[in-house]
């Protein structure tokens, strides 16, 4: 049957006249009626379907996408939409169809394609619709695909080979088995010197150091090999070499994406974890789980909640007037999109819009996928790293050690002398008693424009308008002598966390208080009070409440995190003052948050004290006062006791002794605020399937699923879940996971996977080229606990890894792609590692593994050029500024330059391989780019001072080149390469000896070495440049 077109309105058809077909046929200006009786789908309707439908619309064609043998599928419908509508035969697109009404298509089936529905027929098919379309299980055709990579894993037999003193391994009588059936013979092995460099470059990313080279060109031990193995396995930088490929499937970004791009500065803790768990050889499955659904484990650790932090890598939408909904389904398409690619090897995205063209997945199964990520919300949460929490025990046991001393003393003076100072204290003791007053506003006013309102109690509530400032004024009334005033900010339940602020996580920052005297009448002298003295019940750290007097406005008071809460200042003024009946007090609020976002305070009241003493937060308790009213003689032990209580809190000597607690428990470390981008479930999220792909068009609402065609997926409790899938995508029944995962890691070695397509295992990807030799690997991956590290170990120990990668004359023609794997491949290192070699080489790169984001130096104002000129970058300084090329921050709408030049992807998308390409571009940046510059510099300055205690100039250079062979491409260098590197450089100090100012030029930010000349240096510099600009330089053979 032909495309179907767009779906004709039911008017249109009516008035449509097309000529009559047959007797026995329809007439296409009308509709049959639909049959009266009770139809059966099995009897009646099944058999028209398999006879004029199934040809084009059945398990092996389904043109338009429209499939009718499976129920799914028929409910579904095609590219033109649904073709059954329930209960609505007349507007249902399969009957305009049958009955011939559709002026392009005309009858279906066409010509040639079955013999057209009778009347009688087309009215069987309006009854069945207008029925409920019924169409039971026992009809039901499942959805089952014969295509290879659906198929359970098989455990295959190794296959005989002639040559057994090749094989090292099994992995290697796979590929000698279909060598020799093909009559080819393997590549002999690799030099040492080019298998210890491969080793390092394909499992660390790094070179070895000249020693541990010669160390294993001269290790006479037959396992010699192996034990290299074990031990680059062991280094901390596999982590970061293979972190980095997991990163291009995880599209890791610094930064938003869109036209703000905004920073993500904790999205570097997901790279840490990562990192962290592959050095740990974190089993695979682990690994997954924990950043499919590592948020909703039974009890999940921080390190599963960083790891779902995966779902965070999307790009996200920060532009003015964006579609919130929008912009979360496009985080979900990704979301479910970058899971097929990763874990299936599926492109699953191709049925976003309508139903797979090539695989059997429906538009419905797509959106049933869609699902499981339907109702993720996303969250930071505090994650220190294993270090923060090592440095934060040592400091906090420092601290605890001198804390405990302060302690003791404070219980010291309790125990021994506390009760006579309280003894001596009774008799005059309601000298110093007072308590604070409520005041109650006449006047209330919010400089820009807020409204507040007090309560009985004198509280005042702050609704409406929330500028970025705002100054509240409150004005009262009192006569007599004033010794200070008291804010209370209070909780409420209008504000977010309760309050006490009106900020987005209830804080607030109070940037100064001040009191001001108004005295009756116009033009009256307005008096400040001066405040001495401020105190809080709590302060936020760096936020304390003595900044509120000290007129600096860049700070303030604050109470984060202890939000929902009342807390209480008190501000003494320096004297008391005295206070005319007529006049008014005046306090002012002033609150600016220097950061750009509202902290102003919600809920809040004022009271006053008149004690000419050193005033507290609370005043005395209603007990003491009602105690010292007492008779001494007559007091009982609750009253004395209260009294004591009182007491110790006044008590000059135990208040000193308290200050000093208080004062060193302000040096108490803190668990470093290290934060991390996670994910939690939310809510279940209405689930409908999107016409054409457009969120705004529902169309049916479908259950959250797998794909038919593979296993079903168990539920643990009553909804399918991000748990339940990731249970599901390591299951026995799953045959694609293990299968693609190995694929993918036997591209990293060889340049091209089993597979070729490795990132599509659906039908119009490429057929493996060896399928026993992936189904091993697949079953060793499984049975060895997921191990990754066990995979690599298999493979780079296989005799098959170690070929030479020369190409042979004969491979040209019989297998120029080297599919067949006669010889190991040659291919230039990524862009990251080409940057890496080049620090390494020189001596400047930094070993260190993890942590933050860095800005290494780039083209001067790059920056400038992306969008407002909003990605500023302040180069790194010290030890950050020669990171590995992992750890470069990178910024979506502006990434740094050199990575792009090498093909580094862009991370919008998931990317299971990186092009590469050949450019001019790339030869002009390894010769002029600042980085590489200064790696030729100190590489010079390096090969200068090497063997500086020979005294053979002869031999001392000829040592110095072999030096630099074995920095740079760990080998040593012929005889022919030593001259011609002593001719070049010869040369180039023969020419910089007339131009000095080519030597300084050349020699910049370079400190010249005792005993070194600088002439000599700077021809040095020149030789390193080559030597870093050389093809053998960059590329893994």
């Amino acid at each position: 049957m032909k495309r179907l077109k767009a779906r004709i309105s039911v008017a249109t058809v009516l008035v449509t006249i097309i000529s009559v077909v047959s007797d026995d046929t329809v007439r296409s200006a009308e509709l049959p009626p639909a049959a009266s009786r009770k139809i059966e789908f099995e009897q009646d309707v099944q058999p028209l379907f398999k006879r004029a439908c199934y040809s084009c619309h059945g398990a092996d064609e389904q043109e338009g996408g429209l499939r009718l043998d499976n129920r799914a599928r028929a409910y579904d419908g095609g590219d033109a939409g649904k073709a059954i509508i329930k209960g609505k035969s007349a507007e249902s697109l399969l009957i305009q169809l049958v009955a011939g009404l559709d002026e392009d298509l005309g009858m279906m089936p066409p010509d040639g394609a079955g013999t057209p529905l009778s009347a009688e027929e087309v009215g069987i098919l309006r009854a069945w619709i207008d029925q409920g379309a019924v169409w039971p299980d026992s009809a039901d055709t499942k959805i089952v695909s014969n295509h290879w990579s659906f198929q359970p894993i098989l455990i295959p037999e190794l296959p005989p080979v002639k040559n057994k003193r090749w094989v090292k391994n099994d992995i290697d009588q796979f590929v000698l088995s279909r060598l020799e059936s093909e009559g080819i013979l393997p590549s002999p092995q690799a030099s040492r010197s080019v298998l210890i460099r491969r080793l390092y470059l394909d499992l660390l990313g790094l070179l070895p150091s000249p020693e541990e080279t010669v160390e294993f060109l001269s290790d006479q031990r037959p396992d010699a090999y192996e034990h290299l193995v074990e031990r680059v396995l062991k280094s901390p930088h596999y982590g970061e070499r293979w972190g980095r490929h997991w990163l291009d499937l995880a599209r890791y970004a610094d930064s938003d994406g869109y036209e703000k791009d905004r920073a993500r500065p904790h999205a570097w803790r997901y790279r840490h974890w990562v990192i962290g768990a592959l050095n740990a050889d974190m089993p695979f499955d682990q690994f997954s789980t924990f950043q499919i659904a590592g948020d909703m484990l039974a009890t999940p650790s921080v390190d599963s909640r960083v790891a779902s932090g995966f779902h965070r890598n999307t790009l996200h939408n920060t532009e003015g007037g964006t579609d919130q909904e929008e912009d979360r389904v496009k985080k979900t398409v990704d979301r479910t999109n970058t899971f097929g690619t990763i874990w299936l090897g599926l492109t699953v995205g191709c049925a976003q819009c309508h139903t797979h063209k090539y695989d059997p997945l429906s538009h419905r199964e797509y959106y049933a996928l869609y699902g499981f990520f339907n109702n993720i919300n996303e969250q930071d949460i505090d994650a220190p790293t294993t270090a923060d929490q090592a440095a934060y025990e040592t400091a906090k046991k420092a601290f605890d050690d001198a804390h405990a001393p302060l302690l003791a003393a404070v219980n010291t003076y309790r125990n021994e002398k506390l009760a006579a100072a309280f003894a001596k204290w009774e008799p005059d003791a309601a000298a110093g008693i007072y308590s604070w007053e409520n005041v109650t506003p006449s006047h209330l006013e919010s400089a820009n424009g807020a409204e507040m309102a007090a309560d009985e109690s004198g509280a005042v509530l702050v609704t409406g308008k929330n500028e970025i400032s705002d100054k509240y004024l409150l004005h009262f009334k009192h006569a007599g002598s004033l010794s200070g005033v008291r804010l209370e900010v209070l909780p409420h339940d209008s504000l977010v966390a309760k309050g006490p602020g009106r900020a987005e996580n209830g804080n607030f920052v109070l940037t100064s208080l001040s009191v001001h005297i108004k005295p009756a009448g116009d033009g009256a002298e307005i008096r400040p009070v001066k405040i001495t003295r401020a105190i809080a019940d709590f302060s936020q750290k760096e936020w304390d409440i003595a900044q509120v007097i000290n007129e600096d406005v860049k700070d303030g008071w604050a109470v984060a995190p202890e939000f929902g809460k009342r807390h209480v200042a008190v501000f003494q003024f320096e004297s008391p003052v005295e206070i005319a009946e007529t006049d008014e007090v005046v306090v002012t609020l002033d609150q600016h948050y220097e950061n750009g976002s509202a902290h102003n305070i919600g809920h809040f009241r004022i009271s006053k004290a008149s004690f000419e003493g050193e005033l507290a937060l609370e005043g005395t308790d209603k007990a003491v006062v009602d105690a010292l009213a007492v008779a001494a003689a007559d007091r009982n032990d609750e009253q004395k006791q209260k009294l004591l209580e009182f007491y110790s809190v006044i008590d000059p000597e135990l208040k000193k002794l308290n200050m000093a607690v208080a004062e060193h428990a302000k040096k108490a470390p803190t668990m470093p605020a290290t934060k991390a981008q996670s994910v939690a479930e939310t809510n279940a999220r209405p689930l409908n399937i999107h016409l054409r792909g457009n969120f705004l068009t529902k169309g049916d609402e479908v259950k959250t699923g797998g794909p038919e065609f593979l296993p079903v997926i168990d539920k643990r409790g009553d909804q399918l879940d991000r748990l339940d899938l990731a249970n599901w995508t390591f299951s026995e029944e799953n045959p694609l996971t293990a299968r693609v995962t190995v694929n993918r890691i036997w591209f990293r070695y060889f340049g091209r996977g089993l597979v070729e397509t490795i990132d599509d295992f659906g039908s119009q990807g490429e057929l493996p080229s060896h399928p026993m030799l992936l189904d091993y690997l697949a079953n060793q991956f499984r049975q060895n606990g997921w191990s990754l590290k066990h995979v690599h170990r298999l493979i780079v120990n296989s005799a098959t890894y170690q070929q030479r990668s020369a190409v042979r004359r004969e491979l040209k023609e019989i297998d120029p792609q080297n599919v067949l794997l006669a010889r190991q491949s040659r291919h230039r290192v990524e862009a990251e590692v080409i940057r890496d070699l080049a620090l390494d080489a020189s001596g400047l790169l930094s070993r260190k593994v993890g942590g933050p984001s860095v800005r290494p130096p780039q083209p001067t104002e790059y920056s400038a050029l992306t969008y407002a000129n909003s990605a500023k970058w302040s180069e790194s300084s010290g030890e950050d500024r020669y990171r590995r090329g992992l750890y470069t921050f990178f910024q979506r709408t502006s990434p740094y330059p050199m990575l792009m030049t090498f093909d580094a992807p862009d991370s919008n998308v998931c990317a299971a391989q990186r092009s590469l390409s050949n450019t001019p571009l790339q030869a002009l940046t390894l010769w002029n780019d600042r980085v590489f510059l200064e790696c030729a510099r100190n590489l010079g300055a390096r090969l200068a001072t090497a063997n500086e205690n020979s005294t053979d100039s002869t031999n001392m250079q000829s040592h110095r080149i072999q030096q630099a062979f074995l920095i740079c491409l760990s080998r040593y260098a012929t005889d022919d390469e030593v001259n011609a590197v002593d001719s070049f450089y010869q040369h180039q100090v023969e020419l910089l000896s007339a131009n000095s100012e080519a030597v300084t030029a050349i020699n910049a930010n370079l400190e010249i070495p005792d005993g070194v000349k600088a002439v000599d240096l700077a021809a040095w510099v020149a030789t390193a440049r080559v030597l870093l600009n050389l093809d053998e330089f960059i590329t893994r053979e």
